[in-house]
Order: C-alpha cells, then structure tokens, then sequence
C-alpha cells in the first residue's frame, strides 16, 4: 500500500502543469483573436492607434510567452519539491517496514514469552516462541482464557496476579508460577508484568515470562541434599559450624543449635557460645582456639557444656582452616554430641575395671602360697629375735645394745609384713583410677616381693635389668601391678614343662628408640604357638585347662589405656618368649 501512493502524485502534478500551460495559451489566443477582429472588422483607426494596438498585442503575446515561463519553471520546482518528498516518505515507510519487520521477528523468536491480555484474561497476543513453550500454536492460545496454560492449584494466584496489576496500572509486579503445557508437563516461570491503557482507554496486561524450571530443579535438589544433610547430622548427633577470623559472629547448623541448646538464628556470637561451656573448660578451650587463630592452623579438642538444666554434655569440634584473601582465615567445622559414647565408656571403664579385679583376685589366689610365705617368714623372724630380746633382757646385767638391734630388726620385719599385706589389699580393693607420676622400677619391684616364693617352688631364676634414672611415667600403680604380675605368672607357668636346661626370667626396663618407657618380661619357656599369635589378646582365649582367657586381654587393654601398647614375640635367640609393653613418659601441662 505505502509504494502505491508516491506513483500516483506523478501525473497529477503534470497534468496540473499541462492545464496552466493550455490555459495561458488559450487567453494569449483569444487575446490575439479579438485583437485581429477588432482591426479588421472595426473602424479603421488611425496610424498611431493601430501601431499602438499592434503594440499591445505583441506585448501581450510576449507576457503570455513569459507568464508561462515563469509558471513552467515554478511548477518544475515544485515538482522537484514534491518528488523528494515523495522519495523522503518513500524511505521513512521502507525504514519503518524493516523496523516493524524486525521488531516483529524479536518479538515472535526473542526466548522470552510474551503474553498480552485483556482485564478478563482473555489472550489478545502471544508471541511465537511463548506458545512454542508451552506445546501450542498461536492460534490455539488467541482469544482463549490465560488460565488454560496455568494447573488447577495455581488459577486462583494467576487471577490474583492479574488483578494485582489492574489496579496498579503502570506498576511492574513480579512473581514465579508454575505454568502447564499441552502434554501435562510443568515448567516454572519468572512473570514479570505492567497493566497499561489502550488509545481507548481499556486496560491490559502486558507479560513477559523466563523459565526458571532449571533452577527450581537446582534449587530443589539443593533444599532436598540441605534436608537430607540436616536428617544425617540430627541422626549422627553432629553439627556443623563457620567461624570468621576476627569476627564474632559463629555460623551454625540446625543441629549444632541443638547441640548447645539455643534457638535458631542466622549467627550467634562467639561470647555466648563461651559461657555455655563448662567454666573448668573455658580457659582451655580459649587457649587451643587463640593459637589456632594466631598460627592459622586446625585444631580438634573435646570439652564439656554447662546446660541452662545443670546437665553436662560431652561435645568434640574438629574444624579446618582455609585460607580467605579478604578476611585472612575461617574455620569450616563440625562438632560432635559424644555425651552418649563418653557415657559408654565410662560403663565400659568400670566393666573392665571390675573385671580386672576379678583376675588380680584370682591372680592373688593363684599366689596364696607365695604370699603367705613373704608373710610368715618376717613374723617368724620377729618370733625369733622377741625371744632372743628376752634372754638379752634376762642377763645380769642387760645387754640393752643388743636389745636395741635385736628391737630395730623386729620393727624392720613387722614393716615388711605389712607392707606385703598393704600391696595384697590394694590388689584386692576395688578403687578408681589414680594416675600419678610413677617410677616404673618401683612398681616391677613391688610384684617381685610378691613372686618370690612363686619363683623358689618353681624352680625358676629371675634376673633383674632395671634401667636407672628412668623418667616416671602417669600411671594408676596397682594397674600397671597387675599388668606386670599377669605377664610374670605366665611366664613361669610356660616354663614349667622345661626340664633340660635352666629356667630363666628377665625382667626388664628401658627406654626404646621412640624415647618411650619399655618393660620387657623373658623367659625361655615353650615359646608362642604360630596359630595362637593372631587370637593371643582375644578376650576369653586360652590355651590353659583351668584359664579364663581373659589375662591379657585385660593387660592390653589397661596398657592402651595408659597410651601405651603391649605386643608378644618369639625370642630371637633361643627358645621361649618376650611380652613387653610401652608407655608414654609423664609430661607436665604446659600453662600457655
């Protein structure tokens, strides 16, 4: 249509010149005629007047010729006027063809949908790549209502929407949906939309529409791992945290403000979480986390929580320094709720405990002779020198030297024997550890003093080699005695099918390459079953008729206890035996 208007104008412009042009030239013609009618038809004028009629009529012919130069050339200019204009216009409709060409093809293929309805829903427009989407064809969605690309559950929130913008007209509302296609499948929407007024003042709803179905699947997937995080830490009692350096600001997990006992915040500051500690915990726990912020290092510990009910719990927090340009470091952690597992092992602890005094009971039972005979023979020493005391006495005069030594001799004895029934009864007594600073010599000398007999009606040779200036180790004495006497009486139970060369026990001390304390104990009986080696520290195995499997078994776990570890070999020259065990040297509690 606009290329048909400027070829129209054409002749119209040069039959307007043509007409002007007849028009001139007729009335130069009839000018010209009723001149020649009037000097050959009227009076016959006189010289003058005809040359002066002539004259007129020739200048009238020559301002007729020019007359209709000057029209003929100001038509030409206007033609030439109008037919830029014409050109000009031609050029604007081309130039507003392509921009409407291109406009349409954003508007029809841009991936953004675009809807356009009236005040009811009514779809009045929908662009190519909007009806794509949702599985139509733009006919099919033209003069339908908007609800039907929308399910059930989300209508009543469209219509809403809709009715948001109507009375907000020239406002942009946002929203995400969910939307409906052909096939029944779902897709999510980000709906941005305007309510304008048309040229006849009714209102629409103009729509544009993003899928975010990708992201509401991430962000889906996210909240499910984020429940599923959640459920496995509730179950596993552990908690996860973020701790900025320099900050006082602590990022928890759900679980973590279970933990502590507090409500669910964004943060919580560093300074609360130190006053539910345990007070005796407090400066610990500051000293262990100020050098791990001050080295920029991890750092684990264990410590207690003072609940708001007086109750305590046991938690353990293990947390990872990563390096950060902007802050310099935090820390990525977990802590653990261990209440129930330290419970455990506590229960454990007194099981065992109470089963470690069932073998030292046993054990002594085992040494009744033995003892009985460390026991008797400094009461029947005193026996003997009281008398010699009272023939001392009896001479004229007294010997008091004498019965002074005689009395020194008679203390000296009287403290042996209690100090052997003092070491029976602590054997015997069931108590709670004590670990103190002890002299390993000392302790291996004590279960000596209790053996000795043992070891006379056993036939058996003990050698002594004993380190000296040894350090102490921290230890619960009658523990590490029992653990020292289980190995002593196995070993000479070992040797007791030995009949063709001598029975030999070595106990001894030392300090190993790790820079451990180290008690050896020898002997050079039958030696270590290869099949046995693997199962020897099992609880209830034995290979004795009358055992109960359950001697080492308890050493080794006394000496793990203690930090240490027992192990058995074969001798490497000759035969019998070594079961030895480490433990750690006492150290003191640096105060920093």
């Amino acid at each position: 249509m606009y290329s048909v208007l400027p070829m129209m104008r054409y002749p119209t412009i040069s039959s307007s010149r043509l007409a002007e042009q007849w028009l001139l030239g007729g009335m130069a013609l009839a000018l010209a005629a009723a001149a020649g009618i009037w000097l050959l038809l009227g009076p016959a004028p006189t010289a003058p007047a005809y040359f002066i009629a002539v004259a007129l009529l020739v200048l009238s012919l020559v301002a007729s010729l020019i007359m209709m130069r000057l029209v003929g050339s100001a038509h030409r200019q206007m033609e030439a006027v109008l037919r830029g204009r014409t050109k000009a216009e031609e050029r604007a409709i081309e130039a507003l063809r392509k921009s409407e060409a291109q406009w349409k093809e954003v508007f029809e293929h841009n991936p953004v949908m675009y809807f356009m309805v009236d005040a009811a829903g009514t779809v009045l427009s929908v662009n190519t790549f909007g009806a794509a989407q949702l599985g139509y064809s733009v006919q099919e969605l033209l003069g339908q209502s908007v609800l039907k690309v929308f399910p059930a559950e989300e209508r009543q929130m469209a219509q809403s929407n809709v009715a948001v913008c109507l009375e907000n007209i020239g406002r942009t509302h946002t929203w995400e949906i969910c939307k409906v296609r052909k096939d029944g499948s779902t897709l999510w929407v980000r709906e941005n939309a305007k309510a304008v007024r048309l040229l006849d003042d009714q209102p629409i709803v103009l729509i544009a529409c993003e899928d975010i179905t990708e992201r509401k699947k991430a962000e889906n997937a996210l909240r499910q791992s984020e429940m599923y995080l959640a459920e496995a830490q509730r179950l596993s009692h552990t908690g996860s945290f973020g701790w900025r350096a320099g900050s006082d600001e602590i990022i928890w997990s759900e679980e973590t403000f279970r933990i502590f006992g507090f409500d669910k915040a964004p943060s919580i500051k560093r300074a609360t979480v130190i006053q539910r500690i345990h007070p005796d915990d407090r400066e610990r726990v500051l000293r262990i986390t100020g050098r791990a912020l001050s080295d920029s290092k991890d750092f684990e510990h264990g410590y207690r929580l003072l609940m708001p009910d007086g109750s305590v719990k046991h938690v353990h927090a293990r947390a990872h320094a990563v390096k950060d340009t902007s802050s310099g470091i935090d820390f990525v952690g977990a802590v653990s709720d261990v209440t129930a597992r330290k419970q455990a092992e506590a229960d454990l602890h007194q099981a065992q405990a109470n089963l470690a005094h069932v073998t030292r009971v046993m054990a002594l039972g085992e040494l009744a002779a033995s003892i009985a005979h460390e026991v008797n023979q400094p009461l029947a020493a005193v026996v003997t020198n009281a008398n010699a005391c009272q023939r001392w006495l009896k001479r004229e005069p007294p010997d008091l030297n004498e019965v002074r030594e005689i009395l020194q001799t008679i203390i000296k004895d009287g403290n042996r024997a209690g100090e052997v029934i003092q070491r029976v009864r602590a054997l015997v007594n069931k108590t709670s550890d004590q670990k103190v600073p002890l002299d390993i010599n000392e302790v291996v000398n004590d279960v000596v003093s209790l053996v000795q007999h043992e070891l006379l009606s056993h036939r058996v040779l003990l050698r002594l080699e004993l380190a000296s200036a040894l350090p102490p180790v921290l230890a619960d004495r009658i523990q590490l005695q029992q653990v020292v006497l289980n190995l002593v009486i196995n070993a000479i139970e070992a040797m007791q099918p030995v009949a063709d060369r001598p029975r030999e026990l070595m106990i001894r001390t030392s300090r190993d390459d790790a820079g451990q304390i180290a008690v050896a104990v020898k002997d050079c009986g039958v030696g270590l079953a290869a099949e046995n080696a693997d199962r020897m520290f099992d609880a209830f195995f034995t290979t004795k008729s009358s055992g109960m499997g359950m001697g080492l078994s308890i050493c080794r776990s006394i000496v793990g206890a203690h930090g240490g570890r027992l192990s058995a070999s074969d001798n490497a020259a000759g035969p019998g035996a070594t079961f030895q065990f480490t433990l750690p040297l006492h150290q003191e509690e640096s105060p920093s």
